[in-house]
């Protein structure tokens, strides 16, 4: 009972410390995304996802209370004593801003700030507008120069990187459906080929999967069901409407207080003791980088899509116009993925970890800047940005080989030797909300473009046909790395292992992307020339179908295919991801075979608007 009044007091003095003046305000209080007890969006105040919202930083009034921008902006707005309706826009930019990042400003005004500076859509989505105007010298907080950022000294990952470690244990804690487990599945093994003792918590649903590849496994809360079903609605991490937000709440939930238990519990089939001397996850586990600061061991992420701010393209959850608000995109969605778990987290730091709750944006991104990513992508796709520090690494797609062990079905084999090389639809384990309607619409573009076509049923249930067609083979199940050499297209959801299987086997691609990173993947297929532009699962008509399969059967499209695939050849991103966890991991001190974890890093209340938009990092910071 007084831990948890002295708990009250620490977060009641942290709400009510006094905070920079703000603008007047005409408008009653904003609702909030979570309201106080989480139990939804308010009530009393409507909810967030308005289309008459406002999604620009500007706020609507400023008073003489506000203060002094000169000091804080370059250029015109410095020595210019006329204010303009641009200059005024702009420091209701720095406004909106200094208010997000401002650990001192009360939780309530925080997330008013956030309602004017970002809109969550319908679909999940978050947009936010930065006024056309403003441009990186705009945002110079000082005497630096606007530099494209690029980072020197990278040190390649080579033999050097894999360092005389003794054998560790290690977790790797991943949440999501099937694409996203197998990456991490070819990495596990990898690194027990290497003499380390690989556990691999997930979902219970991919226990099969991971024993059979040889790994120990540990089950993780959550149902990827569940999570594919509330992606495919909200299209990403964000829920869309408040009936959506306990669903998520619960699965979060379930995943975070079961994380610590997969670090150090019993293996539950030997009962052999395990401890983990490392941690290896993906962000969507939430939880990792608490669990790794209470064992105080190391932590590295790997993930399939964009997860590190960069000012060449905007974080795949956001919409963001502008070029000079990319960077600033990852925050945003960053601070509203926190504001709508940190309860979780702090219950779960305290009652699990036994460590004191963290505030606003001290348990979001901010805390992660000393931990080493990977990204699972080819480089030929997406080349790393060149803001992007030593630290982070992209390693390639990882594939886990399942063609050489499998047998497909004599009455697959024999459909193909009789006719021309088909053209694979299938949308994995998501959900289709209309599977006969999509199945009828597939169908029908298949018989008008002449084309042959192999139909995966997947979760989604496609396949029912009133009567068989000829030109048509339904498949339950099948590896990727065998079927689509078999094949002459493939039209898929865009998740990045699938992306990863069609290009490798050079064919030409159209995503169909439901939610998070796939759209991403889209546009990326689309920007390298070997595949139109992605289709929105829900704006997938026949006409539109019909014209992707068209664009793909043109030969030079097909042959950019086949170039791209030449390129990712030579890759091996399962060796480059454990390449890159031995390069990351603490060196030996002189005196012991025990890797040290690093020194955890120094939370600080300089936050660089200037970094954020893109700019030089070596610019003064603005103190808040």
């Amino acid at each position: 009972m007084a831990e948890d009044e002295e708990e009250q007091n620490h977060n009641r003095k942290l709400e009510d410390r006094h905070s920079p003046p703000v603008p007047t305000d005409d408008e009653d209080d904003v609702s909030v995304y979570y309201d106080a007890d989480h139990r939804g969006l308010s009530d009393r105040h409507g909810d967030l996802h308005e289309a008459d919202h406002a999604s620009s930083f500007a706020s609507d009034s400023s008073s003489s209370k506000a203060p002094s921008m000169a000091s804080m902006v370059s250029g015109e707005l410095v020595t210019s004593t006329t204010t303009t309706a641009s200059d005024r826009r702009r420091r209701k930019v720095f406004h909106g801003l200094r208010k997000l990042f401002d650990e001192t400003t009360p939780l309530k005004k925080k997330l008013k700030w956030m309602k004017r500076v970002a809109t969550v859509k319908d679909d999940g989505t978050v947009q936010f507008d930065v006024p056309g105007d403003i441009r990186p010298t705009n945002l110079d907080f000082g005497n630096g120069v606007v530099s494209d950022h690029e980072v020197n000294g990278e040190e390649p990952l080579d033999v050097s990187d894999y360092q005389d470690l003794p054998p560790l244990q290690i977790v790797m804690l991943i949440v999501g459906t099937r694409g996203d487990v197998q990456p991490f599945v070819a990495i596990g093994k990898r690194l027990q080929d290497h003499g380390h003792r690989v556990r691999l918590a997930t979902h219970a649903n991919f226990r099969d999967f991971v024993l059979s590849a040889g790994l120990e496994f540990f089950s993780l809360g959550g149902d990827p069901k569940v999570l594919a079903e509330y992606m495919v609605k909200n299209k990403g991490f964000l829920p869309s409407g408040p009936s959506e937000i306990p669903i998520q709440r619960k699965q979060i939930k379930d995943i975070v207080f079961s994380l610590l238990s997969a670090c150090q519990d019993p293996d539950p089939d030997s009962n052999i003791p395990f401890k983990a001397d490392a941690i290896i996850a993906n962000p969507p586990a939430y939880g990792h980088t608490h669990v790794a600061e209470a064992l105080k061991v190391p932590l590295h992420v790997f993930f399939t899509m964009p997860w590190t701010p960069t000012s060449e393209f905007p974080h795949p959850l956001s919409r963001v116009r502008q070029p000079v608000g990319y960077r600033l995109s990852y925050q945003i969605v960053d601070a509203l993925i926190w504001l709508g778990i940190r309860d979780i987290i702090n219950e779960f730091r305290k009652k699990k970890l036994k460590l004191r709750p963290v505030t606003y944006l001290s348990g979001s991104y901010s805390s992660l800047h000393d931990v080493p990513f990977g990204y699972i992508w080819s480089p030929h796709l997406v080349p790393k940005p060149k803001d992007w520090g030593p630290k982070i690494d992209v390693v390639g797609f990882c594939f886990l080989d399942l063609a050489s062990n499998y047998e497909p079905p004599e009455s697959l084999v024999k459909w193909l030797a009789d006719g021309p090389r088909p053209i694979y639809v299938g949308f994995g384990s998501l959900p289709v909300q209309e599977p006969e309607k999509l199945t009828q619409i597939i169908v029908q573009a298949l018989e008008t473009t002449g084309q042959r076509g192999i139909i995966n049923k997947g979760w989604g249930g496609l396949g029912n046909l009133a009567e068989p067609k000829d030109f048509v083979y339904l498949l339950d199940n099948c590896p990727h790395d065998w079927l689509f050499l078999q094949c002459s297209a493939v039209v898929h959801h865009g998740g990045a292992g699938t992306t990863a299987a069609g290009l490798k086997a050079a064919c030409p691609t159209t995503v169909v992307p439901f939610f998070g990173d796939q759209p991403f993947w889209g546009e990326r297929v689309h920007a390298r020339g070997v595949g139109p532009a992605p289709i929105p699962a829900e704006e997938l008509t026949l006409e539109k179908l019909v014209d992707a399969i068209q664009f793909m059967l043109d030969p030079k499209v097909k042959e950019k295919a086949s170039e791209l695939a030449d390129a990712m050849r030579n890759e091996d991103g399962v060796a480059g991801a454990v390449k890159a966890f031995h390069k990351h991991f603490p060196r030996k001190t002189s005196d012991s075979d025990i890797p040290i974890p690093p020194t955890p890093p120094v939370r600080s209340s300089i936050f660089s608007f200037r970094q954020w938009f893109g700019c030089s990092p070596f610019s003064h910071n603005y103190q808040i």
